[in-house]
């Protein structure tokens, strides 16, 4: 005797097609300027990671965007960094400076800011299909947990309400650590996001730099000047990650690459 699946005829599989209706999003977004520093994610040499200063006089001119922020603008950094060596665990530290060109005290003010580290901070963690998150106490990743903040007009203590930058000075608004050395594998990330208003014109840069050693062997965060000679005197930081696809590309292969962005984006919130 036959088994049955042997005796029963196998039928063909059969297309059903639902034509559906795809509508463009209503709205559109509002033009608040984005200073966006995410390409290369995996930072692995000092350098320039973006900055809006003028190309005038610095020893890289091609890294320097020539472009003003004023009023009420955003900066959103995320990089990761991965020890150079088993031997070298030093930490990197992302720094974001900024210039007053005016001839008038500047105010920056911090209207909701985050910053957290993948590691201890926000570890990348499976989460359930749906969770009560009134609280913004759950979140997977630092990106996950920045946003909860900034959804919930959070100001996180490490900033300050504001900054006064005198005329033609230099100050930091932010200048932390991606640390590496208790971590197996030694791979740490961190993401940032800020919402600020500014009473004037400014010239912003994203950069990165190894800590610094004291006599004594511990780290210490680069002081300004560091930063300020790097950003007269360095070159754009690296690896650099693979250039985006094209969007008419005609090449004939498969692969699409969605590029990061180190840049000025327009817009922050979509209005519809």
């Amino acid at each position: 005797m036959l088994p049955l699946a042997q005796i029963l005829p196998v039928s063909p599989p059969s297309e059903i097609v639902q034509p559906q209706e795809v509508r463009p999003l209503p709205g559109q977004l509002n033009p608040v300027l984005v200073f966006n520093s995410n390409s290369p994610e995996l930072v692995q040499t000092e350098g320039i990671l973006l900055s809006t200063f003028p190309p005038q006089g610095k020893q890289t001119p091609a890294a320097h965007l020539n472009f003003l922020l004023n009023g009420e603008f955003d900066v959103f950094a995320h990089h990761a960094f991965r020890a150079l060596s088993p031997g070298e665990l030093t930490s990197l530290y992302l720094g974001i400076i900024v210039y007053n060109p005016g001839d008038r005290p500047l105010t920056v003010e911090t209207l909701q800011a985050a910053s957290y580290l993948s590691q201890p901070d926000a570890p990348f963690v499976p989460m359930p299909p749906v969770l009560d998150n009134a609280g913004g106490n759950w979140y997977a990743g630092p990106g996950s947990r920045v946003m909860s903040d900034i959804l919930r007009g959070r100001r996180q203590d490490i900033f300050p309400a504001q900054l006064v930058i005198p005329p033609q000075a230099y100050q930091m608004l932010i200048n932390l650590p991606i640390p590496v050395s208790t971590l197996t594998p030694p791979l740490n990330g961190r993401s940032t996001l800020m919402r600020l208003r500014s009473t004037g014109a400014a010239y912003l840069a994203s950069l990165a730099l190894l800590a610094r050693h004291n006599p004594d062997g511990s780290e210490r965060a680069p002081s300004l000047e560091e930063w300020r000679s790097l950003l007269e005197n360095g070159q754009l930081a690296g690896a650099r990650d693979l250039p985006p696809t094209l969007r008419d590309n005609t090449l004939p292969t498969n692969r699409i690459v969605y590029g990061r962005v180190a840049g000025v984006a327009r817009g922050n919130r979509w209005q519809a």
